[in-house]
């Protein structure tokens, strides 16, 4: 996917389809001075492509982001346990009645490998990993409510992640959106490492 640098950022295009929301910019290199002109570069940047700008970042890592995006007049959207897993760690988990079918590979997104989970012969849930040298975010976890409770979700972020790992990945994180997902993730031996903090600008 596009990247752009602009300052201590990394600046990710949108695209359509399955990487909807992939608009976003991440810090990368160290803070300094020139942090509100970075800021001020990727407001503009966004407005032209007319897409949001939003940025996530580890809490733990860059402590002092957010007072500077709050100074330039973003609001945090959301804070969730940033969680990973390295291949010593992970615990593999297989519900019995869930079959996970691999989907195949869309050449325009060659690193992202998607999975279903089917359960009494339906589509009951489904996850993606997307992966840049060996180290994967796990995202897009979704059971659909009539099967949850049921170990789709575990058995489908476990076949995923164990192939990354069976390949020679080294690293798999994600943010965990409430208690019951840290506590799925937790189960497949995922630690928490810090938090995602997300800051947006607000609609005009």
């Amino acid at each position: 996917m596009p990247v752009e640098v602009i300052g201590p950022f990394r600046a990710i295009a949108g695209r359509a389809g399955e990487l909807v929301g992939f608009n976003y910019a991440l810090p990368v290199d160290p803070l300094d001075e020139r942090l509100p002109t970075a800021i001020g570069a990727l407001r503009s940047l966004y407005r032209a492509r007319r897409e949001p700008l939003r940025l996530e970042f580890n809490e733990e890592t860059w402590p002092e982001l957010g007072l500077a995006l709050e100074r330039a007049g973003l609001t945090l959207e959301s804070r969730n346990p940033l969680m990973a897993c390295e291949p010593q760690e992970f615990r593999p988990f297989t519900a019995p009645s869930v079959v996970v079918r691999f989907l195949e590979i869309d050449p325009r997104h060659g690193s992202t490998r998607r999975a279903v989970g089917e359960l009494d012969g339906q589509i009951a849930g489904r996850a993606s990993l997307g992966t840049v040298e060996g180290v994967a975010e796990l995202y897009g976890v979704v059971t659909d409510p009539p099967f949850r409770r049921r170990g789709v979700a575990a058995t489908i972020c476990s076949a995923l992640v164990e192939g990354l790992f069976d390949e020679g990945g080294s690293l798999v994180f994600l943010d965990a959106e409430n208690p019951g997902a840290e506590a799925l993730y937790e189960g497949l031996g995922f630690r928490r490492v810090g938090a995602r903090l997300t800051y947006a600008e607000p609609p005009p």
